[in-house]
């Protein structure tokens, strides 16, 4: 679970958009008690001096593709013969483990947009994750099960950036609750990576926040 000395880490400040050319890579230099202590993290083949106190989206994979994510922060540079920056260590309880073709699925009211041939209208989800999203709609949309259905889904992280993130996906199910309105399942077919990290970023962030209610 918890990455290991030499191991890299794959750091995302939660101040920048969520994309690719933020992503900040470190190796652990030493793991201490409650803090890490790792190599200046380089973006983009530059080495980058994160401000005290930035709050960090970080991940490390192992080698049978499975990704554990946590938070983390910066707390502070040790100048020795090698300059390393320290940051948090986190709680074994704050640590989520991410799959291959496996997603954390969380409840979450998003606004997303969808369309196919037949229509083109805005829900809100009632849970989302990296490999897909439920919503609920009114009976009179006709969706069917099987259909293909392209869309876009309006995230807001804690950091106050927004993201727009495109996908097309397959109507798995439509639950009737009797009300008038439909409980309807999409998988995703085709998500770009650097917009499946947006959707598994903001996943654990809701996690993270019912954690600590």
């Amino acid at each position: 679970m918890y990455p290991k000395t030499n191991e890299m880490l794959f750091m995302l400040p939660v101040s920048m958009e969520a994309n690719e050319e933020n992503e900040h890579r470190s190796r652990i230099s030493e793991i201490e008690e409650n803090a890490m202590l790792v190599e200046l993290p380089i973006r983009a083949g530059r080495m980058s001096r994160l401000r005290l106190g930035e709050e960090l989206s970080v991940y490390h994979m192992t080698e049978d593709g499975i990704k554990y994510y946590f938070t983390s922060h910066v707390l502070g540079y040790q100048d020795d013969s090698v300059p390393l920056m320290r940051i948090s260590k986190p709680l074994p309880e704050d640590i989520s483990k991410v799959q291959r073709r496996h997603y954390l699925r969380v409840p979450a009211r998003v606004e997303i947009a969808l369309q196919a041939p037949e229509f083109h209208f805005t829900a809100l989800t009632s849970d989302l994750s990296g490999g897909g999203l439920s919503f609920v709609a009114d009976a009179g949309h006709p969706v069917q099960v099987n259909q293909e259905i392209s869309g876009w889904i309006l995230l807001a992280y804690k950091s106050g950036s927004v993201d727009h993130v495109a996908f097309a996906g397959e109507v798995l199910r439509i639950k009737e609750p009797g009300s008038g309105r439909n409980t309807v399942s999409i998988r995703f077919t085709r998500v770009a990576d650097t917009e499946r990290q947006k959707l598994i970023r903001y996943c654990f962030e809701r996690q993270l926040d019912f954690r600590n209610r």
